[in-house]
Parts: structure tokens; C-alpha cells; sequence
């Protein structure tokens, strides 16, 4: 069996050579999300970082999301672990990383905004990651962040039913090297010990869709649903949040 690790360079060598109008894209450049996810993260992240700001984005695949920032007239840099899958060089600034590395060396308190979208759960050590962004933040700074949001009441039940959670299943294992799924609670131990409070978190996505074809699954997902204690907005598909590191007088920035 393939390590993690390879899994997901292949994963995304495949993901970023699909271009075209057949495949979900930005301007042509591929996008590997939920659809409407790449649009939702980007708004939230336009809510939360000024204009104009330096935006890094963290495996930027082919660049479909650099792209948008560009367009929108963020200071942007991208950084992926295979170089190739990024079709925007010589567009915008480029820089090879492994995220599971110490990637911020030499880039130590850079960026306004930290893009990490669909990237925790591929990666060996969520707290080293968390700490690696909290380093390349400037003060103030903050990170948007989306995963899989294994609350989710679908994802329970798939749990109860597979003992795997959705989405973390050996199917995905193969083809997405998803290999670290993380609670809402253990997201916010994760940032808040590296020194970020939340600013803003939620959720986006269809709460049933992955188990629309069961009615079995439907009606104990629905069931779970009305026994969560959750906030309703934090029972989709994927969670979303927008962390912040403090301003320089170790306040939460506003």
C-alpha cells in the first residue's frame, strides 16, 4: 500500500491536469472542492480580509483560487508541494512547500490572510500545521480554513453505520489521502493552542447529500439531526472558519 503521503501528491497531480469545461474550473484552472465551495470560501474570506491585503494561498493546486484573489486584487503568493500542478507561474509568486514541513521559514510574519481550504485533513499533524500559520501571519492576521465537517449529522450516522466518518472512508483514503478527520472541538483545541481565537465559523453544503440514495441513512442522519446539540449553522457538509491571531498588543484583532 502507498503511504498517505504519495496518495496525495497523485491525488492532486490527477486533480490538477483536468482543465476545460467538463470539469470544475476558474477561468479554466481546475477546481478540487465541493462545487460552490471555492465561491463560498472566497466570499467568507473577502468578509474577513481587507482589500488589498497579501493573501497566501496554501495548496493552490492548479491556481484556480490564486486566480480569484487576483482578480479581486489581493498582494497573492501560492504554494503547493508539486510544482507543476500550479499553471499561474510567472503570474503570481510561487514557492514549492510540504505542508506537513516547516513551511514558514523565511516567510515568518508575511501575510495578511492564510487560505487553507480542503487541506487539514491531508496533513500528518494538525498543530504543527496551525503553528506554521500562526508564524507566517503578520499580527492581526488571520487564517480561513475549511475541512470536512465530520459533525455533521450524515457523517455521524456514516460512523454508526462503517465505523468510518464521511468522507475518511478507505475509498477516499486511496483516491483524496484523507487521513486525519477533526471534530469542531478538536479544530478549535488545535488553533486556539497555537495562539488563534475564532472569528467567525460555519458551515456550507447540501446536510443530507451524501446520503440522499438511503432512506435508511437519510432517516438516521434526520434523527441524529434532531438529538445534536450543534448550532444549526455548524451541521453541513463542510466546516468553515475564520481564525485570528492577535494584534501586537496580544489582543483578538476585531
Amino acid at each position: 500500500m502507498k503511504p498517505a503521503h504519495t496518495i496525495l501528491v497523485d491525488s492532486y497531480r490527477v486533480a490538477a491536469s483536468h482543465t476545460g469545461a467538463d470539469s470544475l474550473a476558474y477561468k479554466g484552472l481546475h477546481i478540487h472542492a465541493l462545487p460552490g465551495l471555492h465561491e463560498f470560501t472566497f466570499s467568507v474570506l473577502q468578509q474577513h480580509c481587507r482589500a488589498g491585503a497579501a493573501v497566501l494561498d496554501l495548496a493552490a493546486g492548479s491556481g484556480a483560487m490564486s486566480m480569484r484573489l487576483h482578480d479581486a486584487g489581493y498582494r497573492v503568493a501560492a504554494t503547493d508541494y508539486v510544482t507543476e500542478n500550479f499553471r499561474l507561474h510567472g503570474q503570481i509568486d510561487f514557492f514549492q512547500s510540504d505542508l506537513n514541513d516547516d513551511f514558514s521559514q523565511g516567510r515568518e510574519g508575511s501575510f495578511d490572510t492564510v487560505f487553507a481550504s480542503e487541506i487539514i485533513e491531508h496533513l500528518e499533524n494538525p498543530r504543527h500545521f496551525a503553528r506554521q500559520c500562526h508564524a507566517l501571519l503578520k499580527p492581526g492576521g488571520s487564517v480561513v480554513l475549511s475541512t470536512p465537517n465530520v459533525d455533521s449529522s450524515a457523517s455521524v450516522a456514516s460512523l454508526l453505520r462503517d465505523g468510518t466518518f464521511q468522507w475518511f472512508n478507505d475509498a477516499h483514503y486511496r483516491s483524496d489521502g484523507h487521513i486525519t478527520p477533526l471534530t469542531q472541538w478538536q479544530l478549535k483545541k488545535c488553533w486556539q493552542e497555537a495562539g488563534f481565537s475564532i472569528a467567525w465559523q460555519g458551515s456550507y453544503g447540501d446536510r443530507y447529500g451524501m446520503v440522499a440514495g438511503s432512506p435508511r441513512m437519510r432517516w438516521l442522519a434526520r434523527l441524529l439531526d434532531r438529538l445534536s446539540g450543534l448550532d444549526p449553522a455548524l451541521r453541513n457538509q463542510i466546516y468553515v472558519a475564520v481564525l485570528r491571531k492577535p494584534d501586537q498588543a496580544g489582543a483578538a484583532g476585531a
